[in-house]
Parts: C-alpha cells; structure tokens; sequence
C-alpha cells in the first residue's frame, strides 16, 4: 500500500496542469479570452525563417528504423554547430538525440543514478528533476540557491557525500532567468561529482552575449540541450545530450531501452533548422527582448513586484503578498480572471510565494494577462 501511495504522489498532476484544467472548464463563463501563460512554449513565428515543407520521397527513407544515437548527419551539424559558436571541438560520437531535452535529462540522470543516489538540484528549480531522480530510485538533495538564484559551489560542497552520484546545473535558469557565470560553472565541474548542465535556455539571453556554456570547460561533461526553447519549435521532440567520451557506448545502450531511435522526419527539420541558425537565433532573440521588455514594463505600470529582472530564458516571476500562497492564486487567476499561470509551489518543496508568467507569447496577451494579474491580487488582498 505504502508502494502505491509513493507512485501516485511521484506522478501527482503538477499545479500548472491543473490550472490549465481550470482555465479551459471556466474560461467560457466569464467572457474573457482565456490566456495560458503557464507552460514554455514561444509564439515566434519559426516558420517565416525555415522551410519545413517535406517531399514524398524525403519522408518515405525516414520510415525505417534510425541511428539509436540519432542521425549522423543531424549529429556533425551539431558537432559543428558548437564550433562555430564557442571555437570548440564535440565529436558528434559524443552526441545523442533524445525527444526533447526532457530526453536528455532523463538519459543522463539514467546513466548516474542508482537506487540510494543522491543528486544535488536547485531548491527551486526545474519540476521534473526531482521526479526523474525518484522516478530512478534516486534522492533529491536540495541545495539553496544564492541571491542572484544561482547555485552556489560552497552550498554544494557541503551537501556532498559519499552517495552523491551527480550534480544538476541549470543556467540560464528556470524559473529565474538567471545567468551562472562560466567561473561557477568551472568552481561546480572541479568538485569531483559527474555534472549534468541544463542549458536549453542558452540562446535567449538579454544581456547582450550568449551565456556561457560547460562546454567551453577543459573537461567533458553531460550537457543537456535542444531545440524547443532557442528555436522554439517544442512539438519537433528534439533535445539532445553531450556525453563524455566514457559514457558513449553506455549511453547507446540505454538510448535503445528507451526509444529505440529518434523521430527521423523531425531530426531532418532539425537539420534545417541549424543550417539557418544565425538567422533563427538573432530574430527569435530580438521577438524575446521586446516582450521581456513589454513585461516588465506592465508590472511596473500595475505595480506588480518582480523578484528578479529576467536575464535569459522565457519567465518572469511576480512576487505575491505576504499570506497568499501561490496555488490559490493560480486557481482564483484561472477560475475568475481567465489567465493561467504555473505557481511557485512547482518549483520548489515549499511555497516560494511567485507566480511564473512565460512572456514569450504574444505581446499583447502578456501585457492583457499582466493587467488581470494586477486587478486579482489587488482584490484579494482586499478581502483579506
């Protein structure tokens, strides 16, 4: 029973699909266009840049089975892909296309982790890191995150032990937007523990310089990437993971317990996509700076406190009065003001007292959602 009861809380529906459930039963009754700024996909219009159009005969050679590690050709673009930007040299051997970069994770967390683990993760931070953990008989072990919420090497360090089988990094971050300078990176990487670096946020920054990547450190490491978020086509399922040499032919092991090949159409598309990258990447930035930009904006307009000016990534987080916690705000956003919203309790073992807003979709929306936000907590602060 105790078994039962574990498996169901590890496979809980998370609050942002329960307020998205919310939304769509209420938002017909209340004659508002309802607005979804709970999950974190971009309305960037991809399609204006990449020719996505297949041919009979293209599709008819992608029916069969594929490369367990993904294509060959999809892998010496990437391969290259990471020369042009960073002047660095990944064989594509150590280069494994997954569906999604939730793929990713979940291979390299499967390589690391045996039951009794334990893996050093964000206290807040991405949801499903703490469920592939368990989900391998692994133990999260929190660590807190420093005033910029970033992870911090000392806080690490301490929580090591002899069970400790891998750290998680994310930078840019999510929920945060924050930016890991590459001098943490390297402080992380030389503690001795395998390091996961989650960097599928890479490419949308707001500081004026793509963020630094594990892959510009003198060692190898797992890096988790892909294509949904930086070229926003997340329906594509393509996500990919930097192995260390070491981890290879174990990782091609795996791969084929778990999907047996990537989705070949989509690996072509991906293809098409990198082989327009400059173009996608600076016009995908450009639509992200304007609507974080719109974002903060509104909030200050509506006097809505941000707990961090976003550096990166597609998120901005509204701090919420003291005493309202984030999952009954979330409901009464969706159920009255027609506006979905993922809340902090997602992120975190506890209450952070935030609700995550995705800015990447249309700016009007953004700046509409901000508005109903803002007459919501004013309300009910009010009745309390």
């Amino acid at each position: 029973m105790t078994q039962i009861k574990d498996s169901i809380e590890l496979f809980r529906t998370m609050g942002m699909e329960e307020v998205c459930t919310l939304l769509d039963q209420n938002a017909s009754l209340k004659q508002l266009p309802p607005l979804c700024l709970a999950f974190g996909d971009s309305d960037f219009s991809v399609q204006e840049y990449v020719d996505f159009n297949l041919q009979a005969n293209e599709v008819e050679t992608l029916l069969s089975y594929g490369d367990i590690r993904g294509e060959i050709s999809l892998r010496s673009k990437l391969s290259s892909f990471y020369a042009s930007r960073f002047g660095i040299d990944i064989p594509a051997a150590r280069i494994s296309i997954t569906d999604g970069a939730t793929g990713a994770l979940v291979l390299a967390l499967g390589l690391l982790v045996r039951p009794g683990s334990e893996v050093i993760v964000p206290s807040v931070g991405y949801p499903f890191y703490q469920k592939i953990i368990r989900t391998f008989g692994g133990i999260p072990v929190t660590v807190p995150l420093d005033t910029a919420f970033n992870l911090d090497s000392k806080y690490i360090a301490n929580s090591i032990t002899a069970k400790t089988a891998a750290i998680v990094v994310n930078s840019p971050g999510n929920p945060h937007g924050n930016i890991t300078s590459l001098e943490t990176l390297a402080e992380i990487a030389s503690l001795g523990i395998p390091v996961i670096f989650d960097e599928v946020y890479q490419f949308i920054t707001f500081t004026g310089s793509v963020a630094p990547s594990a892959a510009q450190l003198p060692q190898e490491h797992f890096i988790v990437n892909g294509f949904s978020k930086s070229f926003a086509v997340p329906g594509l399922r393509m996500g990919f993971l930097i192995v260390p040499s070491c981890y290879v032919e174990a990782a091609e092991t795996l791969m084929l317990f778990l999907h047996i090949c990537a989705n070949r159409p989509a690996q072509l598309l991906a293809e098409r996509l990198l082989e327009r990258s400059d173009v996608v990447l600076e016009a995908h930035q450009v639509y992200m700076r304007q609507n974080r930009d719109i974002f903060v904006a509104a909030c200050d307009r509506h006097n809505l406190r941000l707990r961090a000016l976003p550096q990166a990534g597609f998120y901005g987080i509204i701090d919420l009065p003291e005493n309202i916690d984030s999952m009954t705000a979330a409901r009464l956003l969706a159920k009255d003001y027609a506006v979905a919203t993922a809340p902090g309790t997602d992120f975190a073992d506890f209450d952070p007292g935030f609700l995550r807003l995705n800015f990447a979709r249309r700016a009007e929306d953004v700046e509409e959602a901000v508005q109903r936000i803002a007459q919501c907590l004013q309300n009910l602060f009010k009745s309390r």
